[in-house]
Formats: C-alpha cells, sequence, structure tokens
C-alpha cells in the first residue's frame, strides 16, 4: 500500500505497444532461448498446485499461462486496455479466455488475502526503488497470509560487470543491487525463501555453456544472472 504522503505511481501505458508486442520480443530463436530460461525459473518457485493466482502487470497475458498450470484459477490485471484484449486471445485448451482485469499496480482492485499466489514478471524495473517496494507491499495486500509472492527484478551484478556498466554508465532501465531487491519486502510482511536467478549474459550464445543455467538457483551463481526472481512467503498474523 502506498503511504497518504505519496502519488501512486501512474500506468505506464503499452497502448502502441500492443497489437505486436509478443511478435517483436519473442519470436527469434534467441528470444526464445531466453524465455526458457525465465520459464524455469519462475516454474521452479511456483508452488505444484494453488487455488488462485494472478499475475499482475500481466501485459499480454505469457504470464497467466504459466500460471494455469499451476492454479485452479488463474487471473491477469494490467493498466493498458490494448494488452489485456490480446492476453484475451490466449484460451486454454477447453477453449477459455483467461480472468482478466484492468487497473493500477498500486491500488489493485482486490480484497484483502484473495490469492494464494502473486507474481510480477518484466514490471518493477521500469519505476525507482521505493515504488517498486509500493507494489510489492500492494501484493502482499492481496495475497494471503501463508500465501507466496514471486516479483522478477534486473539484476545489476548481471554478468559480473555488465549491469553495473549499464547502470552507471549507460542506460539504467531499472537495474537493482541484490540488497535493494530485498528492501522491496517489508520484513514485517514477507520473509524472503529464495532469490534465483535466469539468463546468464552471453550464456545463451554458447550452446554447450548452457548446462550452467542449471546453477542459478544457487548463490554466487545467481547474482551473475540477468534477471532474479524474488520468492517471499506473506506473514501470517501473531496469533
Amino acid at each position: 500500500m502506498t503511504s497518504n504522503d505519496r502519488p501512486v505511481p501512474e500506468i505506464q501505458t503499452y497502448r502502441d505497444l500492443a497489437s505486436d508486442y509478443d511478435g517483436t520480443r519473442y519470436v527469434a530463436e534467441s528470444h526464445r532461448l531466453v524465455e526458457s530460461f525465465r520459464h524455469a525459473a519462475l516454474t521452479s518457485l511456483l508452488p505444484p498446485r494453488a487455488d488462485r493466482a494472478i499475475d499482475v502487470a500481466c501485459g499480454t497475458g505469457r504470464g497467466v499461462v504459466v500460471l494455469r498450470e499451476h492454479a485452479q484459477r488463474a487471473f491477469g490485471v494490467d493498466g493498458t486496455r490494448e494488452m489485456l484484449a490480446v492476453a484475451r486471445t490466449k484460451r486454454d485448451d477447453a477453449g477459455r479466455a483467461p480472468m482478466l482485469c484492468q487497473g493500477n499496480a498500486a491500488q489493485l482492485p482486490f480484497a484483502d488475502a484473495t490469492f494464494d499466489v502473486v507474481t510480477s514478471l518484466n514490471f518493477v524495473h521500469l519505476f525507482p526503488v521505493e515504488e517498486k517496494k509500493a507494489f510489492v507491499t500492494e501484493m502482499g495486500r492481496i495475497v494471503k497470509p501463508g500465501g507466496v509472492v514471486i516479483v522478477e527484478f534486473d539484476n545489476v551484478l548481471q554478468g559480473g560487470v555488465l549491469g553495473i556498466f549499464r547502470k552507471y554508465f549507460g542506460r539504467d532501465i531499472g537495474y537493482d543491487w541484490p540488497s535493494q531487491m530485498r528492501y522491496c519486502f517489508r520484513p514485517d510482511l514477507f520473509r524472503i525463501t529464495a532469490m534465483r536467478g535466469a539468463n546468464i549474459p552471453w550464456i545463451w550464445k554458447v550452446p554447450a555453456l548452457h548446462v550452467l543455467e542449471r546453477a542459478t538457483p544457487y548463490f554466487p551463481v545467481n547474482h551473475l544472472a540477468a534477471r532474479t526472481f524474488v520468492r517471499a512467503i506473506r506473514i501470517k498474523p501473531a496469533a
């Protein structure tokens, strides 16, 4: 939840990108390989089965499709109507459209403790750290005590020096240090249980090195990957 003296982050519209978002970002062979690394990281952190799961800032619904493999009911919320229209085309094997709604990730239109699992993928890097913390806190509001929140960050330590160079001498697209990622999860609300990496820079260019992706759940390799998935459990209130 955002504090009363801090403005609610504005929705960043992807209206003009919606129609070809998937077609330009996920079709090349290298893109598909990177996506497979991200998919493996995410699914390793999700509980095997859940009742209700939601992807916050779901975009064209790629995360919702993954959640459908793990939850009885998978939902998505996004601020851009045009992105949601694309997401609705991703029907399941029974021909059912995903359950979607439009809303601001800083003020989610759901009651407290509605979901068992909340994810947010490829989203928070667009905002400053304090706003990231506000988004994660709001995710903590809608997840049940004992439920799981998984947030994907862009890692400043990727490749050892690559992210640092980009952050301080190039174009910073929202890279975070591991300490900043942890900061986004309030210790009175969350217990962080895993920080898993995905997509070690340059590895995807050398097929013989793809096996190194198997080490991304473990320190220190997890901090050398381009993306970091932080998994946290919502703390149950004291009896």
